[in-house]
């Protein structure tokens, strides 16, 4: 049995800094493909609902809409990442549009991304500037709709199918790919009526088994406020595949407050760290290996890095004395 037994070995080091994990992070069975898949409907921007904070101060600050908790909680994920130097990638895509931007050019879905990128990339700090400033431009440039009552659109069912679009490339063996969704809407279909419920409902439903038939994970990101309870069971919980005992349970976790969000997410999306590796030498030429993992890790502060916008590579910083003698100027660089 190999171990690394090095008494100098900090249990508490970032995989960057170990050699082994460095020549094989691309190949990591850890690396995740994830597709933000956010609702933009009206709903989304009309429904608010104020923090514990904002409610012991009598509502003295203006209450979040539902679509500003989810942007604002995609943004502390990507940024996590970034600081993380995390290999993972992630595309961000909008549905219940009125502009449409994918690769399949499909109506009520909209893909967000900056130059230089591809739609499912590694974040950028680019990326990461764009989107924080994305909500004061949506009304005009991307736009919210509702769908209209009689009619067969479907935009969550071409969600579903553009995220699984983005998600084909890399083996499902060696990448976990996730598809968050985030919405406040349980009855996605309660507009229409009769046969044509019906067939939405089964074609979605469909839709999502194949996704997930291809090694895809859906994870269902509910909002709701104390007066009106996200109801899973009405058709989400079809889609992700709780039945019984995990419908109750989900239905108690919907009760949380919504300022959780963004530690939710960053637990989700937090990054296991290597602490020891074993090979088990069985025969010649067979061996298994095992890793084992630190659960629990200390927290230091963290150092301020100025990135270039497209690259993410740190940027040099030069200081530049000015010394002035006798009229004269000189300069000085450190």
């Amino acid at each position: 049995m190999d171990i690394e037994d090095d008494p100098d070995y900090d249990i508490f080091r970032d995989d960057e800094d170990d050699p082994d994990a460095q020549a094989s992070r691309e190949s990591d069975s850890t690396k995740e493909y994830v597709v933000y898949l956010v609702d933009a409907s009206p709903k989304m921007f009309n429904t608010t609902c104020p923090s514990s904070q904002q409610e012991e101060e009598n509502n003295e600050k203006e209450a979040e809409s539902h679509f500003q908790i989810a942007l604002s909680s995609i943004s502390h994920s990507l940024k996590a990442q970034i600081i993380n130097k995390s290999y993972d990638q992630v595309a961000i895509c909008f549905f219940n549009t009125k502009e449409k931007k994918n690769l399949q050019d499909l109506n009520g879905v909209y893909v967000f991304n900056v130059a230089d990128r591809d739609y499912l990339d590694r974040p950028t700090a680019r990326l990461i500037k764009e989107f924080d400033n994305l909500e004061e431009s949506f009304s005009k440039n991307i736009g919210s709709q509702h769908v209209m009552p009689g009619t067969r659109e479907n935009p969550l069912y071409n969600a579903i199918w553009v995220a699984q679009a983005l998600l084909r490339k890399g083996s499902a063996k060696m990448v976990d790919k996730r598809i968050l969704l985030f919405t406040n809407e349980d009855d996605p279909f309660g507009h229409v009526r009769g046969a044509i419920k019906s067939d939405m409902t089964r074609t979605t439903l469909q839709r999502a088994k194949d996704t997930q038939d291809l090694g895809v994970t859906i994870e269902l990101l509910p909002l709701s406020c104390p007066n009106e309870m996200f109801d899973v069971s009405k058709f989400y919980a079809d889609l992700v595949g709780l039945e019984g005992d995990d419908i109750v349970n989900f239905m108690a976790s919907v009760g949380n407050k919504l300022e959780d969000m963004k530690d939710q997410l960053r637990k989700r999306m937090f990054t296991k760290r290597r602490v020891n590796k074993f090979k088990f030498t069985l025969v010649d030429g067979v061996s298994i290996e095992l890793n084992s993992y630190a659960l629990i890790r200390p927290t230091v502060p963290g150092t301020i890095t100025w990135l270039d916008s497209i690259t993410n590579r740190p940027l040099k910083v030069m200081n530049v004395l000015t010394l002035t003698y006798k009229q004269s100027i000189f300069y000085v660089t450190a």
